[in-house]
């Protein structure tokens, strides 16, 4: 792949200026050359696991990413060199591209160990982007630069002959081995998918495979070989990447080629890394739904445990109707008064503990004030167990929505549901980098409360300092409306304001309020001030803590502390 890429690149953007070099995300760069008719932007991932390069028209989607304080010199040193050549072994995994002068730089992709390498006089190494420890006898600044080389015992199929490579094949099919794995094993640059295209071509054909193996790599160095993407029904964005389009096509096949072998192979792998984001995505959310459905029933199963610690509200009623009712019959013993039980045919006697300084009134009266606290508690309880429930079965429909779960638009729709549970799940700014940023890192519980107005607007509420500055300055927008508690420490609360209306309605600012005032030191007082404003007016103090802020203008509601409905 990488052969025909450096071919395909050595006749369109040799004499061609390199006028960018910038980092896009931690293992993404990007080269453009001003080239005619238009400029060439090159791509090159060094991603670990697999790095490749690609010549890509798609803008970063991702977010801004500070550059390694390798790439500025980098830059600076190459940037404007027109490039005068394209050099690739066709077995090794690297390519140089020479600017004259002198200068030159290298592309290193080979797996683990993938880099960039800026190169002087003499191939001499001037900066490289990484430094492995276990190539520092080969990368040393100021010393020649040479490519990685070859695994001993491997064969380069480039050079040799159909011979040589029958015998090395059917040494190893005497040994056992299949002949996908001697093709991938034993020859260098020929990688699983060239070794399935040759086998496939071989049972096809009947043609000796040595003979297929010389004829397709030769294509591929005189440039003549069609880099294309199979797609396949799970993988609608590219299923594999083949290094020519197979010669015996079956029926129902589909392939898709960008036009050139370097847009191809950049179509390819970033579909697949957009795909591999979606899943990291779709994975992301299963596991917090499972942890929210796991927290609930755990909160559940105590509630329902708590019930059975209840003392029996009635038994205070019952104990406290005896008393009054034989006030002149109760005798005393120590702190416990015995009366008959009314409600006892049998005349059973009732001990009734009774602090002996205090009237029997009184006694009677605490008696029902328990009662009736006893019977709130549990009315309570019995109400969270059920709310609770009803929670987590919701939570487990969401885990089965989650398996159909299949494209971007479905992630989102899950996101949305996850919200209205009160999971802060997918809240981002309004900014393009802000959404760019969401869709590369992947979602994580944001440390905010999610509350539904009267009205149906989305209320965000901070639970710490940091939560507060994040969730005013990097989620909401300008025209949301801000809220917090006058004059006392507290979360910042943000109504969400999407279609920038002139103002909410009453409803809702009131509830609002009545969270800022809930989640702040004021709570006490019952009824306070609460501050509001659009977020455009807020700024950070300048030398305050996280969360500290001023306000340029703001006006003033008077509202009674309220929690929030899942602690009413």
């Amino acid at each position: 792949m990488l052969t025909r890429i450096a071919v395909e690149w050595s006749s369109t953007l040799v004499g061609a200026r390199l006028s960018a070099l910038t980092q896009e995300s931690g293992d993404r760069f990007r080269l453009v050359f001003a080239a005619q008719p238009r400029d060439v932007a090159l791509v090159a991932s060094l991603n670990p696991l697999d790095p490749w390069v690609g010549e890509t028209t798609r803008r970063w989607e991702g977010p801004l990413w500070s550059p390694s304080p390798w790439v500025h010199p980098a830059a600076h040193a190459l940037s404007g060199r027109r490039l005068e050549g394209i050099i690739k072994d066709p077995a090794d995994r690297s390519i140089r591209l020479d600017f004259g002068a002198g200068w030159g730089l290298a592309l290193e992709l080979a797996p683990q160990r993938s880099n960039l390498i800026v190169l002087g006089e003499d191939l001499a190494i001037v900066s490289m982007l990484r430094h492995p420890k276990g190539a520092r006898a080969r990368l040393t600044p100021g010393h020649p630069w040479s490519s990685g080389g070859f695994a001993p015992g491997r064969l380069d199929p480039f050079g040799a002959d159909p011979e040589s490579i029958e015998r090395v094949l059917l040494e190893r099919a005497a040994a056992g081995e299949p002949l996908v794995e001697s093709l991938k094993r034993q020859f260098l640059g020929i990688g699983p998918t060239g070794a399935e295209l040759l086998v496939e071509e071989h049972l096809a054909t009947g043609r000796p495979i040595a003979g297929l193996l010389v004829e397709r790599l030769a294509a591929i160095v005189r440039g003549e070989s069609e880099v294309v993407v199979e797609e396949t029904d799970d993988s609608p964005g590219g299923g594999r990447l083949l290094p020519w389009r197979p010669s015996t096509e079956s029926i129902g096949r589909r392939f898709v080629t960008r036009g050139v072998s370097a847009a191809t192979a950049a179509f390819y792998y970033e579909a697949r890394d957009a795909e591999g984001r979606l899943r990291s995505r779709i994975a992301a959310l299963l596991s917090i739904l499972r942890a929210e459905l796991n927290r609930t029933r755990v909160a559940e199963r105590k509630v329902l445990e708590s019930l059975k610690s209840f003392e029996q509200p009635e038994r205070y009623r019952l104990m406290g109707e005896a008393l009054l009712a034989s006030l002149t019959r109760a005798r005393r013993s120590g702190d416990v008064v015995v009366v008959p039980d009314p409600y006892d045919d049998a005349g059973r006697e009732l001990s009734i503990p009774a602090p002996r300084d205090r009237p029997l009134t009184r006694v009677a009266d605490e008696l029902f004030l328990r009662h009736r606290r006893a019977l709130r508690g549990l009315a309570s309880a019995e109400a969270r167990a059920k709310t609770l429930s009803r929670r987590a079965v919701r939570l487990e429909g969401l885990c089965v929505a989650h398996e159909r779960v299949k494209d971007e638009a479905g992630a989102a729709a899950l996101e949305a549901e996850m919200r209205a549970e009160g999971l802060p799940v997918g809240l981002v700014g309004p900014t393009r980098a802000s959404r760019a940023a969401a869709r590369i890192t992947g979602p994580t519980l944001t440390g905010v409360r999610i509350v539904s107005s009267p009205d149906g607007f989305t209320i965000l509420v901070g639970r710490t300092g940091r939560d507060n500055d994040k969730l005013t300055f990097k989620i909401a927008a300008p025209d949301d409306i801000w809220l917090h508690a006058a004059g006392a420490p507290g979360a910042h609360v943000v109504i969400r304001n999407p279609d920038r209306l002139s103002a909410v309605p009453a409803a809702t600012l009131s509830a609002a309020a009545a969270l800022a005032l809930w989640f702040s030191e004021a709570r006490s007082q019952g009824t306070a001030d609460v501050n509001w404003t659009r977020r455009k007016n807020v700024r950070r103090a300048k030398g305050g803590t996280s969360g500290m802020v001023v306000l340029k203008r703001f006006e003033t509601v008077r509202v009674r502390a309220h929690p929030p409905p899942d602690e009413d």
